[in-house]
C-alpha cells in the first residue's frame, strides 16, 4: 500500500481548519503558498482552503468542498505538500504511488514498502493516469481498499504536479465504495486541473525530468 496513505489523521489535520468563502459566480483564481511553492487555482465548486498550520508543522494545505448531487451532499478532500530542488520527479512520485518510465513516456502505478504478495493483490485496485493542469504535469492513482468492512472501504486518490523545479502533491479520499452515486473523483481532477504555478523563473531556471 502506498506509504503516505494515512488518510484519517490527513482529513483530520491536513484539511483543519479551512477557511470558507463568500461564494461568488465569478470563480477567480485563488492564491495558495505551501512552503515554497505558489500557485493560482479556480474554485469553481466554492470549497474550502486550508493553510499551512501548526498542526501539521505548517507542512501542507488543502482543499475540501461539499458537493450536492442526486439530491444529496457528498464531501471530499485533498492536501497540498510542496517538493522542490529535486532531480528526478520518481524522487517523489514513489512516495505517492506513482514512477514514471521514461522509455514508455507513462506513469505506471508503484508499491512503496509493499510485499510481493501484496503488490499482486494491489494492482488489481490500482489505476494510474496522466494529469496536465495549466501549467503543471504528472499523475493522479486510484486505489480501492480490499480490508476492512466492505460498506466502510473507500477509493484513495493520490496526485503530483510538476513544473520546472516544484511539485504540489497530496493524498485524499474519492468515494465510498458501497456507494456508487458518491464519486467525487472528476470534481477533484477539475480543481487540479486549474492549478497554474506561479512560481518565478529565477526560482525554476531548472527542469527535472521527464
Amino acid at each position: 500500500m502506498i506509504r503516505k496513505f494515512a488518510i484519517c489523521a490527513f482529513l483530520a489535520v491536513a484539511i483543519a481548519p479551512c477557511t470558507a468563502r463568500p461564494r461568488d459566480m465569478h470563480h477567480s483564481a485563488l492564491r495558495v503558498q505551501v512552503q515554497s511553492c505558489n500557485f493560482l487555482l479556480t474554485d469553481a465548486l466554492h470549497g474550502s482552503i486550508s493553510k499551512p498550520s501548526q498542526e501539521n508543522n505548517f507542512e501542507s494545505g488543502g482543499y475540501s468542498a461539499t458537493i450536492r448531487v442526486f439530491g444529496s451532499e457528498k464531501s471530499f478532500g485533498f492536501n497540498f505538500l510542496c517538493h522542490s530542488k529535486f532531480k528526478n520527479v520518481n524522487e517523489i512520485s514513489e512516495d505517492y504511488g506513482g514512477h514514471f518510465e521514461p522509455v514508455t513516456n507513462k506513469w505506471v502505478p508503484f508499491f512503496p514498502g509493499a510485499s510481493a504478495d501484496e503488490i499482486s493483490r494491489l494492482r488489481k485496485v490500482t489505476k494510474i493516469f496522466s494529469l496536465d493542469s495549466k501549467n503543471g504535469h504528472g499523475f493522479y492513482m486510484i486505489q480501492d481498499e480490499t480490508v476492512g468492512e466492505p460498506d466502510r472501504r473507500v477509493r484513495h486518490f493520490s496526485y503530483c504536479l510538476f513544473h520546472e523545479t516544484k511539485a504540489i502533491c497530496g493524498l485524499g479520499d474519492v468515494r465510498r465504495l458501497a456507494d456508487a452515486k458518491s464519486d467525487m473523483l472528476p470534481y477533484a481532477l477539475r480543481i487540479l486541473k486549474s492549478v497554474e504555478f506561479t512560481d518565478t523563473p529565477a526560482e525554476t531556471s531548472k527542469s527535472a525530468n521527464p
